[in-house]
Formats: C-alpha cells, structure tokens, sequence
C-alpha cells in the first residue's frame, strides 16, 4: 500500500512538518503496512527527519513516476487551497491533484483550511478540481461554507480536525524542551510563548504587543519567542522584542514539532499568529491569544469559542488578563482538544477506506 503525499513540505515551517508527522504517524497506526513517498521542497531535509522516501515536488517526471505507482494522494493538510500568499500557490497544489486524477488514482483533501480564494481564476479551478477528488475533510466549518459557495458538491465532504491533535510528543522531546529551558536559565518560571510572523496588513501592532509583554514581565511572567517558521519569524520576534522595556527569551533554533509542543506544554499561556502555534497550545491543554491575520486564525478560535485579540494596548492587556485568569479555561481547552484528536484520527479510517 503506497500513499503519496503534497503539501507544503520541506520548507522548515513547524507547522507543516507537524501535519506530515501526524498524517503518517496516525495513518502506519490504523495500517502499520502503509508506505509513503513526500513530495517535498527539500527532499534530503523531509527524508532526514521523518525518515520517509521523498522526492523533488518540483520535478513533474519524478511526480507522475510516483503517483503511477501509489494507491493513493493526500493533499494537505493546512492551508494550501488559497490565493492570499501568492498567485501560483492554488494552481500547483491543485495541478498535482488533477495530475492524479488523470492518472485514474484516488485523492483526498485530507483536513483542508481552504480559502480565502479571491482570484476569478482560482476559485474556477477549485470548482472544477476539487468536485473531481474521492472524498473531502476539512479542518473548520468556514472552509465548508466556502466550499459550498463555489459549488463544490459531488465528492462527501466532512469536517473533522487538524491532524496535529493526534501528535503526542515522547519522554525524549519533553526532556530536551527541558533542557532548553534551562539553558536559557528557566526554571519553574510563569512563563507566556509568543509566536508572530510578519504580515503587512498588521504592520503597527508590535508596540501594542510589546507593551503588553513588558506588563506581564512586571507581574514575573518570563516572555519567550518561539520562530515557528525557522529562520523567517525570527526578525520579527527580535523586532517585537526590540521594543520591550524588560528582558525576554528568543529561542533562536531549529525545533522538531515534538519539541515545540513539548515547550509550549511549559507555558502559563501562547499568544500566536502562526496557527499552529495555537494548535500545539490546545494540544497541550494550554489556554492561548490569537492574533487574526488570517481567517484561518478566527476560524481555529471560534472551535474554542474565544475571540482574536482586540487592537489598541487596554483591550489586548484585559483579554489576556481574562484569559490568564479564567481557572477552569485550561480544563475546558483540555476537553475540547481531546475532542478534536478523535476527530483527527477520523481522517485516517476515511483516507484508507478509498483504497481498495
């Protein structure tokens, strides 16, 4: 049995090579016989660190070579069936999918955020495409609003969860968060993680953040930056922390997506804009603070009933008092995630069900 693989992997997001390791782990549990071929941006890097046959997702030889002889396409998960990052980022993704079907192979969307889909020519495509493929999970019910509005309507669509919610890192990856922690001289500190990445939309709320970071250090809360996107959220974490009075904790290194959820298990609380960030939060039962610079953000806090954090210093510093406040929000968090990871692990019976 061979599963091929596209997403956006390979590029040293955190994020999507958690969805990788939790797509694969969740799938060799259910179907240990299971075997899989990534097609990534870095096959060297995706072969090293899940230990998995990858291939150059740019090289359309090596592609056809691999899908002709799998049982199976998994597109996603995450965010890849949007225009908003750039004009190509849609086509190619949905290019591969039609490039199976075409090739008479089983798809999936295996737990999709889709949109926002703007471009006339993009939301065609989707239309088009997507009523091709064998079954759809999505991760949120905005996406099946959306899917809906374009007419998307042949295939079984269901939604269910993001894959990560199945992730569990081991003894190994929480001893090494440990570690790391204390090399940077932490010990059993409050602690709040942020995560941020830069968007031009928001351009402007860094003061205001930062000045709420600065009061919880004055309440002795140890602020820690954690670059999800390694090295690319790294200027940004510096330049938030730049503006801060008191000192923070930029964890400059590369971390597995064990390790960062490991870490984040440690902290009080985790204000991120980078989804998964929010997501290994609520993995660990960790009460967090979206900063909305995407509708995927709303959509993922909207699963908790909480709001993206307001703009202006006052409204942003009572949210996350509220937050930091609200005893029984980690019990609730807790409860919900384990929700979701039953829904996570859904979408691995329904990918197997479609090979024969």
């Amino acid at each position: 049995m061979k599963i091929a693989l596209s997403g956006y992997y390979g590029f040293d997001n955190a994020g999507d090579e958690a969805l990788l390791a939790a797509i694969c782990h969740t799938i060799r549990n259910i179907e240990p016989r299971a075997d899989f071929v990534v097609f990534s941006g870095s096959p060297e890097k995706t072969a090293q660190l899940h230990r998995l046959r990858a291939v150059n997702r740019m090289n359309p030889w090596l592609i056809i070579r691999e899908l002709l002889s799998s049982d199976l396409l998994i597109s996603g998960g995450g965010s890849l069936l949007q225009d908003v990052t750039g004009p190509r980022s849609l086509p190619y993704y949905i290019s591969i999918v039609a490039l199976a079907k075409a090739l008479h192979k089983r798809v999936i969307f295996y737990a999709q955020g889709i949109g926002p889909i703007n471009r006339n020519f993009s939301r065609v495509l989707m239309h088009v495409i997507a009523n091709k493929v064998d079954f759809i999970t999505l991760r949120d019910e905005d996406s099946l609003a959306l899917l809906q509005e374009l007419g998307v309507n042949r295939p079984p669509i269901k939604v269910t969860a993001d894959p990560v919610f199945a992730l569990e890192p081991s003894s190994l990856d929480f001893k090494q968060a440990e570690t790391l922690l204390q090399e940077h001289g932490i010990k059993k500190d409050k602690m709040v993680g942020v995560s941020v990445r830069y968007w031009k939309a928001l351009e402007g709320h860094q003061g205001d953040l930062a000045r709420v970071l600065d009061s919880l250090a004055e309440k002795n809360y140890r602020i820690v930056f954690i670059p999800m996107d390694y090295p690319i959220d790294l200027a940004e974490s510096q330049r938030v922390a730049d503006l801060m009075e008191n000192d923070c904790i930029i964890i400059d290194k590369s971390l597995s997506s064990m390790e960062h959820i490991a870490l984040i298990s440690h902290f009080d609380l985790l204000i991120g804009m980078r989804l998964h960030s929010l997501i290994f939060a609520a993995n660990r039962g960790i009460p967090f603070a979206g900063i909305s610079y995407d509708p995927k953000i709303d959509a993922f806090l909207k699963s908790f009933d909480l709001q993206p954090l307001p703009e202006g210093f006052d409204a942003i510093a009572a949210q996350i008092e509220n937050l930091l406040q609200n005893h029984q929000l980690k019990e609730k968090i807790a409860a919900r995630a384990g929700e979701m990871r039953c829904r996570a692990e859904e979408n691995a019976y329904l990918a197997l069900s479609l090979i024969p």
